[in-house]
């Protein structure tokens, strides 16, 4: 008998726009890292947006309408603050934006192409979250990508390539087809989800329980074979 190496695939939807999503995916991250076996976990990065059409507004305004009110929304906002301090992450409510993040999704498309998609992210959701950058100026995120060594060309020319755009609307239309209504979303191996920013323990855990169920499944029997040194007998 020989078992041979799992690999675990993992699918994640966010936004940037999100509150829980960049807590989430640091929450994640750190999972990921005590996992025993990281070097056969693939991640995939997903687009989602929020508020498709919605011009953008002040974060706290768009909340306030959203909860009828300040005190929910003031709660929230406590929450959430607390929860990203947690992480090391600063959240400066009073700059931050709400709004449609399609033109912020495309540019990570073309980032994806070059290998620098989740350095991308993990900037948009600083300078969206702490910096009171807007990822809705088309400028500032040409801007915010030549920081992580994207080309000035390349990246203006996202905002007239329907191809990129289409990514990210094919990216939704999966996302809504395994029945998704909200981010941050995790799909384990097309098998499990992971709804919200759940604990690092919870992504730990589920890593490991999936591990051992696909190292049962792919144990398998040795017969004759053939390899680069020649063939049994």
């Amino acid at each position: 008998m020989k078992t041979l190496l799992p690999q675990i695939t993992i699918d994640v939807w966010s936004d940037f726009i999100c509150p829980w999503c960049w807590i989430a995916k640091k929450r994640f991250e750190k999972g990921l890292d005590a996992f025993e076996h990281k070097d056969h976990v693939i991640v995939r990065y997903h687009s989602y947006r929020l508020a498709n059409k919605y011009v953008p507004e002040p974060f706290k305004a768009a909340l306030y309408k959203k909860f009828g009110g300040k005190n929910g929304a003031e709660a929230m906002m406590s929450q959430v603050k607390s929860a990203g301090e947690s992480e090391g992450l600063i959240y400066n409510f009073d700059t931050m934006l709400f709004g449609d993040t399609l033109d912020a999704h495309a540019v990570v498309k073309l980032a994806q192409q070059k290998g620098l998609g989740e350095i991308l992210a993990e900037k948009l959701f600083m300078a969206s979250v702490t910096e009171g950058r807007s990822i809705f100026d088309r400028k500032e995120l040409v801007e915010l990508a030549t920081e992580i060594g994207l080309s000035r060309e390349e990246t203006e020319s996202v905002f007239s390539n329907d191809l990129f755009k289409q990514g990210v609307l094919q990216d939704e239309a999966n996302a809504h087809a395994i029945g998704a209504s909200g981010v941050p979303l995790f799909v384990i191996n097309n098998k499990y989800s992971i709804s919200g920013a759940q604990s690092v323990e919870t992504f730990l855990s589920v890593l490991e329980q999936v591990w051992t169920e696909k190292q049962s499944e792919i144990t398998a029997t040795e017969g004759q074979s053939c390899g680069i040194d020649g063939c049994s007998i």
